[in-house]
């Protein structure tokens, strides 16, 4: 492929992993039911963030990092893996009631809620395998630290409009929400898939190292 078609195909599977819900976009629906739209957008800030540290690592340092081990990637996956399940867990159990007036915003608040959106990308083995292993895969041997600030650019976008997407679906059903029964259903409903996607991509990544070894 040349490098057009393969910034497009980029371009693509970022709004298709973005749109399908995950622990990120997961985390910002929570995060703007439970404490306003404002959080929503500071959370949605820390997960772009996120998002452009791993971009970054994959431009820059992928070649160095499989050079020191092949499976470090596996590694951070797994270990997500389990973070992730915890993160479950706290939907699971979560008793509060989760439709709120929205908060006011201080300096302590506002770091939190971007630090919140920062730690799931992080620790997000979606994101991770994205771009760590499908980011490489779709340019192949291809250098990309000439086009870094087009593929940042396209990804701020790209996030931008889908987690405001997000936000937006967040705010409308309120008013739906204000049910607790259906707020459990939901916080229940959100627990299960975050679970058995950090299963699926547990069980995928240590079939791989098993393999490999």
């Amino acid at each position: 492929m040349d490098i057009l078609t393969q910034i497009f195909t980029y371009s693509l599977t970022l709004a298709l992993a973005a749109f399908l819900p995950g622990p990120g976009m997961t985390g910002l629906m929570f995060k703007t039911l439970s404490q306003g739209y404002w959080s929503g957008i500071l959370m949605l800030l820390g997960l772009i963030t996120g998002d452009i540290i791993f971009l970054s690592i994959s431009i820059f340092f992928i070649s160095y990092i499989t050079q020191l081990s092949s499976n470090f990637s596996a590694y951070i996956v797994i270990i997500s893996c389990f973070y992730l399940l915890f993160i479950a867990y706290k939907f699971w159990m979560f008793n509060e009631n989760l439709v709120q007036e929205q908060a006011v915003l201080d300096v302590n608040k506002t770091f939190s809620t971007y630090r919140d959106g920062l730690l799931i990308t992080l620790s997000n083995p979606k994101t991770i395998s994205f771009y760590l292993a499908l980011v490489p895969a779709i340019f192949g041997l291809n250098s990309l630290q000439q086009y870094s600030l087009l593929l940042i650019i396209i990804t701020v976008i790209t996030l931008s409009i889908i987690g405001s997407l997000y936000i937006f679906f967040s705010w409308k059903i309120k008013k739906i929400l204000k049910n607790i029964k259906i707020q459990r259903i939901l916080l229940k409903s959100l627990s299960l898939m975050m679970s058995f996607l950090a299963v699926v991509m547990l069980y995928k990544e240590v079939i791989l190292l098993k393999l490999a070894n």
